[in-house]
């Protein structure tokens, strides 16, 4: 009784006890009494998400290599959060990415971007079904091919400015470039009308710089979701004064929603008339206003969201695939000699179509490296099947618990590419050797979820390879191989803190 007197004149010390117990209790719970309680791992891991927060977090992008080491000691299957398990077995990403099965996201992945209601960060398997049900035909590998002479264009246009740059001394982060290029490509693609980044005498830096950094903040926004409340209601001009980069960001994003807007007034117009700043022809998001979507799905605040997430991650991911091609045959001359040779060869005239560069061996297989080693998303993808259990090996996965796999994992794994870390174009030139490899190349991840931009990025890529390394000579400047080796991983590969990119200088 007189415990219960003590508490009720000392309700801080009751507060305490009782916060001390439910600790306990939860403890108890996670370690011994989970559904994945049994499942290998570190128990600090299964204890608290703080593990993965001090990984990321305080160590800046390092969970991943700790995932790394978990496999090597506990084995292929781990636990990696109180909620959470991941595998390292090539044979298994296709069973987790299937294409059949239901699979829905986790939502303590996807909600670190801020954008809910774009296709992405769809938890729900059938809400994600319904929307790329109204994309996939857009992005299909025809539709890609009718749009070939604006992407030859731009892949123009890209070589045209680099040789601005010849005999200047001047150095050039080659992403910078790329990224422009990538920007104007998918933002001409999917809205009718380009950003017109490559008009920028210098390329650009803060953009790339506000890509990495939207991929980089991930790791707060992750445990903390209410951050992007609190960014919405601070003053656009007073955070653009303290950090440029997101003053960059408010401005791309309120790009995307005037875009929007007007493709949204442009379907309204009565014929005769146009909207103002109306897409210079229909575009993606033309389709997606007449398809079969319920009117929620087409409202502009949605549309915007999705338009920011697509042209984010299909300008981001495709350039750094670019820049680690760039330096990697710059590193090794005979390999760019040889691409030469191939284009020489099969395309002299320089006039080859994209269906006639899909068939050129060395070029594919410098483009499937450069995306091997670049990884495309290089954090985990979690699924979760929703309604039923999945089977790993003796193992049992419970309905609803998220299981993730690692690109950075299947892209390394000896079994799969001997000497993983070294650029090799030639190990993708046999036909059934290719046909084997590419069951394990998830740089565009697998399944019903698969990178919806896929073909847009490889014909992108396909064009610029084959027109930049013919028409411009670049050397390197005062790079090594740690700047296109993965030191922090935050969503996105970063090289070790301290590097300066990709430099090269142009030659006449």
């Amino acid at each position: 009784m007189e415990v219960f007197l003590l508490l009720y004149t000392h309700p801080f010390w009751a507060a305490g006890l009782v916060g001390a117990a439910y600790l306990l209790l939860l403890a108890i719970y996670r370690l011994w009494l989970s559904p994945i309680a049994h499942f290998p791992g570190p128990k600090l891991a299964a204890l608290t998400l703080w593990y993965e927060f001090y990984y990321d977090t305080i160590l800046h992008g390092q969970f991943t290599f700790e995932i790394a080491r978990m496999h090597r000691e506990y084995g292929p299957i781990v636990r990696i959060s109180p909620y959470e398990l991941h595998i390292d077995d090539p044979e298994y990403y296709e069973v987790l990415y299937s294409r059949d099965s239901p699979r829905n996201k986790y939502e303590y992945y996807v909600r670190q971007f801020g954008q809910p209601k774009a296709a992405f960060s769809a938890v729900e398997h059938s809400r994600h079904r319904l929307l790329r049900a109204s994309m996939n035909p857009f992005f299909s590998l025809a539709r890609i091919r009718r749009h070939e002479p604006k992407i030859q264009a731009l892949a123009d246009k890209l070589c045209k400015r680099l040789k601005e740059f010849q005999n200047t001394g001047k150095q050039i982060v080659i992403q910078h470039a790329y990224t422009c290029f990538t920007t104007d490509m998918v933002s001409e693609y999917v809205a009718g009308q380009e950003f017109h980044y490559l008009d920028s005498p210098d390329f650009m830096p803060q953009w790339c710089e506000t890509l990495s950094g939207i991929a980089k903040a991930g790791v707060f926004f992750k445990p903390f979701p209410w951050l992007h409340s609190v960014m919405k209601c601070l003053p656009k001009s007073w955070v653009a004064r303290v950090d440029a980069g997101m003053g960059l960001f408010f401005s791309f994003q309120q790009r995307c929603a005037n875009l929007i807007q007007s493709i949204i007034d442009s379907e309204n117009e009565q014929p005769g008339k146009s909207a103002d700043n109306a897409p210079s022809h229909p575009a993606f998001f033309h389709e997606v206003l007449k398809s079969d979507l319920p009117p929620s799905e087409k409202s502009a605040e949605r549309l915007s969201q999705e338009m920011l997430i697509v042209v984010a991650a299909g300008a981001e991911t495709t350039a750094k695939a670019l820049t680690w091609i760039t330096f990697h045959l710059l590193d090794k001359p005979e390999l760019l000699q040889r691409l030469l040779d191939e284009l020489q060869r099969l395309d002299p005239s320089q006039t080859a179509s994209l269906l006639q560069l899909e068939q050129m061996p060395y070029l594919n297989g410098v483009i499937l490296e450069g995306l091997r080693l670049s990884y495309g998303i290089s954090s985990r993808l979690p699924r979760i099947a929703p309604d039923r259990a999945l089977h790993y090996k003796e193992w049992t996965i419970p309905p609803g618990t998220p299981v993730g796999m690692t690109s950075v994992f299947m892209h390394h794994n000896e079994s799969v590419f001997p000497d993983s870390h070294r650029f090799m174009p030639e190990r993708w030139l046999d036909i059934d050797t290719r046909k084997h490899l590419e069951k394990y190349m998830v740089a565009f991840s697998k399944g019903s979820r698969q990178c919806i931009g896929m073909n847009l990025a490889k014909s992108e890529m396909l064009l610029a390879i084959s027109k930049v390394f013919r028409e411009v000579k670049f050397e390197l400047f005062e790079t090594t191989v740690e700047d296109v080796t993965v030191a922090h991983e935050l969503f996105l590969p970063f090289p070790k803190v301290g590097s300066k990119g990709v430099r090269v200088i142009i030659r006449s």
